[in-house]
């Protein structure tokens, strides 16, 4: 890891692998078998209709602070099971006390997807790293958050979040109408709270040209 940006709520590490790491975890996200996110049966609500088809690959779990035995297949994620270990443990955004677990799934975004506005209200934080080998500034993509620094001091939970009509969070999104935006660079580690402080969070949609975004999305779970 050669660089990093902290904020109170979000972490951003760049070259969070060694670049032959990096070229294991590609060639586990070329390999990965994957399904469309929906092929579950059971509709997430917190991804919009219009938020386009995402694929998905098996999902990952171990204890925290753990290292889990990885079969042949999923070699290249001991590393990085590792190294995202000991961020969380040292990004200062967490209460390490009450970590549980983590999650991880491999996911792969076709052109023209995205995922709306939402907190990770369910989770303790969570993380996202861009597995692809090129990323243009051009194609969409961007993590963007309202409260990568400042946590919006209002009860959120006073939101009724809807499927079909989300005007009431739209108006709460404009009321302070800006916020950051974090490119989808190849090789880089994003950390955010979630929880009760759970930041306003989405992913832009990305351009109908660009090419396929790939992440490891993983969440961090409590008691």
């Amino acid at each position: 890891m050669t660089s990093s940006m902290n904020f109170n709520n979000v972490k951003i590490c760049d070259n969070f692998l060694e670049q032959e790491e990096f070229s294991k975890i590609f060639d586990y996200m070329n390999d990965t078998s994957y399904i469309f996110r929906q092929a579950a049966g059971v509709w997430n609500k917190v991804w919009n209709l219009s938020d386009g088809q995402i694929l998905m690959g098996d999902e990952l779990v171990w204890p925290f602070k753990k290292i889990p035995y990885f079969n042949d297949e999923n070699r290249a994620l001991s590393i990085f099971v590792q190294k995202i270990n000991e961020e969380i443990e040292n990004s200062g955004l967490f209460d390490i006390s009450k970590i549980t677990k983590i999650t991880l799934t491999p996911y792969c975004w076709p052109p023209g997807t995205g995922l709306s506005w939402h907190n990770d209200s369910n989770y303790l934080g969570a993380f996202t790293f861009y597995c692809h080998n090129y990323w243009s500034p051009e194609w969409g993509g961007e993590f963007l958050t309202l409260e990568a620094d400042e946590y919006i001091p209002l009860d959120k939970k006073q939101i009724k979040w809807k499927v079909f009509d989300n005007q009431q969070l739209y108006e709460f999104l404009l009321e302070k109408g800006t916020g950051n935006f974090f490119h989808s660079k190849p090789n880089r580690l994003i950390l955010n709270k979630g929880g009760d402080k759970g930041i306003l969070h989405k992913v832009a949609k990305t351009t109908l040209d660009s090419k396929p975004r790939l992440t490891l999305q993983g969440f961090i779970h409590t008691v």
